[in-house]
């Protein structure tokens, strides 16, 4: 019987952040630290951990956008 694989969620959160750049352009960057304001508000530390990733995945995409997947930043 083959083992499952080992859940990575960042997969997910690299989804769910094309996603919103897609359908909100850079609005999307304003809803995602609106969701981790209301995270943090609700004391929802998992929550907020989720956004958190949610937004890096955003930011990495924004700058694969501007400067290029072939740049190297220094």
């Amino acid at each position: 019987m083959q083992q499952p694989l080992p859940f990575d969620p960042n997969i997910y959160y690299g989804i769910v952040a094309e996603n919103l750049l897609r359908n909100f352009g850079n609005h999307a960057f304003f809803m995602a630290d609106q969701a981790l304001q209301k995270m943090k508000a609700l004391g929802d530390d998992e929550g907020f951990d989720i956004w958190l990733s949610i937004h890096e995945h955003l930011s990495a995409k924004a700058t694969e956008a501007i400067v290029g997947e072939e740049a190297v930043l220094h």
